[in-house]
């Protein structure tokens, strides 16, 4: 087993961090020993915004971070604000955000995203939690490499990189200038790498004023260990040949997997307390203890060699937030809980809606964690609220956290309905336990992220101006729009010039004609007069749309044709969305507006593009519509679309009916059924009438139906 020496890894700590920002949030205790505790659960659980005035010197809340400064004087984390005054009278003592009732970390999580975006920038990238991360720099170190023509360069900062050789640490002057023939497999590597992330600390610090440790080595496991080593604002280089120097006297548990009851196991069983002695343990012996699986991962453990990789991710996994409750405040009963589950979720609520903004993705999982005692979690309970956050309470050991946790799927980001459904879970939950139980702690999550497809869930882009057309692409718009208008004009007099043929073609077309199918007006049984008094109502309807001052000209073809004319997306509106909103909430023939610039006496920026065919839409929307595109609409129009989508399926079912009978009734065009002389839209309800839409708008219908199409990603 050796180190895999082609991968430089590197792990990256912000030094006090929340001290740092809060330092940035008020520079008058800048150079100053500074604290930040936790806010006072038997008090005020007012909100306190991040951008108030936090300073709270009479606080004896826990601390959650301390500064170097305070560190120097004795000021130790988890001690309370009476006891880090006794160490340091000058400390400065700043209370975390609130908000819903407890701490919030809102501010804390940007800060951190902001620093991880920097570090992103040369390097695959793994965020572990809020102030702290891994970064796979092997491509960029080997590009370094080739760049120098295998020489390292000295990094910048020198003074504050350490490397662990063989005799203890040394400076990286005297490292980086050994005669090439000293250099061993895979410290090159290492060495690109560290000037790297000496370039990358240094840009967040010049950036964004905060300083970080690094530690680099071949492996995630000991870049971790080695970034604690020096610190703050340094950073330390492991090769390989100084990991067994590095992990020999360490102990067992503070080895990553064998900190809990199977490394008190390793231990009990062995006799052995050291790492070391963990990797002078023969292989067969280990075998016989623990089998071969167990033995195979202890032996490469006690050599600092794993094989996890960093996988690249700059978003956590999930989104959570916890509460404590001590002593008296336990919760007792499922009123209590639901009140403050009504408060997590809320937090919740907001931080998935922000992150959905952000990273255009929503979780479908929502887990509750609870637990009814802490007696086995040697931490002050503010100081395990603090850790809540960054610990999804799925992964919550049941062994170190007395947690019980249950999930469903996650139907709604909302305060209310997640709420409801995690108290359902507790409510199943205490029905097991029956009466005396209490809860002493509350966590809740949101995972299982899936990503949203941004054109179907994003209906507010159609209400997005669009971008202003240069004069060419102005000239050409209004070619096609000149072109498109010919045709339609060429159209609407074929279509009238084939409804009413001159005297010589009508009697052509009588001798030719054939006898009446399923779309004619002419029924079996029916007289001339009664054929004719349905052209007419067939017409009348029509002709309905006729726009004002038409005419008695405005014949059933050109009706339609203006009916396809209305159904298009243009961008002579001005419109917003507010106007857009209120005309589709009145009806699902309304039409939704777009929102663009200003547009010129002429409409000459109107831009139109055919969305559908008469009718199409109509029928479309009995049952081909896109449940994940309707769910984006604003919930009144959700409501009105339903109705109208009930009220056309149950016209469709009496069709069905009705055409079962041998009524000869059609849907979408004329005819009659039944004996009762009217026309089969009129009867059958199978053609939606439909009122013209302005220019310049879309119709709702005809943006559901090119959804049902398939036309638009769907989630």
């Amino acid at each position: 087993m050796q180190q895999p020496l082609h991968k430089a890894i590197c792990h990256v700590d912000l030094d006090a961090f929340y001290s740092q920002v809060e330092v940035k949030q008020h520079p008058e205790l800048r150079s100053k020993p500074v604290g930040v505790v936790q806010y006072n659960p038997f008090g005020n659980l007012e909100t306190r915004r991040p951008d108030e005035n936090r300073v709270m010197n009479d606080s004896n809340g826990s601390l959650i971070a301390v500064s170097y400064e305070a560190r120097a004087q004795g000021v130790k984390r988890n001690m309370r604000g009476n006891e880090a005054r006794a160490a340091c009278p000058d400390i400065q003592l700043v209370q975390v955000p609130t908000a819903h009732g407890k701490a919030d970390l809102t501010l804390y999580r940007s800060e951190g995203k902001r620093v991880l975006d920097i570090l992103a920038r040369l390097a695959k990238t793994e965020r572990a939690s809020i102030d702290e991360c891994y970064l796979d720099l092997t491509e960029e170190a080997q590009r370094r490499l080739e760049a120098c023509g295998g020489v390292p360069p000295l990094p910048c900062n020198a003074e504050q990189v350490h490397v662990m050789a063989d005799a203890g640490f040394v400076g990286a002057a005297s490292w980086w200038q050994r005669p090439q023939h000293e250099w061993r497999p895979g410290e090159r590597l290492l060495a690109c790498a560290a000037a790297a992330v000496a370039d990358l600390r240094e840009a967040v610090r010049r950036e964004l004023g905060y300083t970080c440790s690094a530690g680099i080595a071949h492996t995630k496991l000991m870049a971790k260990l080695c970034s604690g080593l020096h610190k703050p604002a340094q950073q330390t280089v492991l090769p390989a040949d100084a990991v067994p120097i590095l992990l020999g006297p360490l102990p067992i548990p503070k080895l990553r997997g064998l900190g809990g009851k199977f490394g008190e196991q390793v231990m009990s069983e062995l006799g052995i307390g050291t790492v070391g002695e963990l990797a002078s343990t023969p292989l067969p012996r280990l075998e016989a203890v623990f089998g071969e699986k167990d033995a195979q991962l202890l032996a490469a453990l006690a050599r600092g060699i794993t094989d996890d990789t960093v996988e690249e991710r700059k978003l956590a996994k999930s989104v959570s937030c916890g509460k404590t409750f001590r002593g008296r405040q336990a919760l007792r009963d499922l009123h209590a809980v639901h009140t403050w589950l009504l408060e997590l979720a809320g937090e919740l609520s907001e931080r998935i809606e922000a992150d959905r903004e952000d990273n255009n993705r929503v979780p479908t999982l929502l887990t509750v964690s609870f637990g009814s005692h802490y007696s086995c979690v040697h931490a002050p309970a503010a100081a395990v609220e603090y850790l809540l956050p960054h610990i999804s309470p799925i992964l919550l050991p049941a062994s170190g956290f007395p947690y019980t946790s249950r999930s469903c799927p996650l139907r709604k980001v909302m305060a209310d309905a997640m709420a409801d459904d995690a108290t359902a879970l507790i409510k199943r939950w205490a029905a097991e336990q029956g009466a005396g139980w209490s809860l002493s702690s509350l966590g809740l999550a949101a995972g299982n992220f899936v990503s949203v497809q941004s054109p179907a869930s994003a209906i507010t882009r159609f209400f997005k101006p669009a971008p202003t057309l240069s004069a060419d692409e102005q000239h050409r718009e209004q070619q096609q729009q000149q072109q498109q208008q010919e045709e339609r004009q060429e159209e609407r007099q074929d279509l009238h010039h084939q409804e009413h043929p001159q005297p010589a073609e009508m009697h052509e077309q009588q001798a030719e004609q054939k006898p009446a199918g399923p779309t004619s007006l002419q029924s079996e049984g029916k007289t001339p007069a009664q054929t004719e008094q349905l052209q007419q109502e067939a017409d009348a309807q029509q002709g309905a749309a006729a726009p004002a001052g038409s005419g008695s000209s405005w014949s059933a073809a050109e009706a339609r044709q203006h009916q396809a004319d209305a159904v298009t997306l243009g961008r002579g509106s001005s419109a917003g969305p507010s106007d857009a909103y209120n005309a589709a909430s009145g009806s699902l023939e309304a039409a939704v507006c777009t929102a663009a610039g200003q547009a010129g006496p002429s409409g000459s920026n109107s831009r139109h593009s055919r969305l559908a065919e008469p009718g199409e839409a109509g029928q479309l929307l009995a049952g081909e519509v896109d449940e994940s595109v309707l769910a984006e609409l604003p919930p009144e129009l959700q409501r009105e679309i339903r109705a109208q989508l009930k009220t056309q399926q149950m016209a469709q079912r009496l069709e069905k009916r009705t055409g079962s009978g041998g009524t000869g009734s059609t849907a979408g065009g004329r005819g009659a059924g039944g004996g009762s002389g009217r026309s089969a839209a009129a009867a059958g309800g199978a053609a939606v009438k439909r009122s013209a839409a302005p220019a310049g708008v879309q119709r709702i219908d005809a943006f559901l139906m090119q959804a049902a199409k398939g036309k638009m990603p769907r989630k």
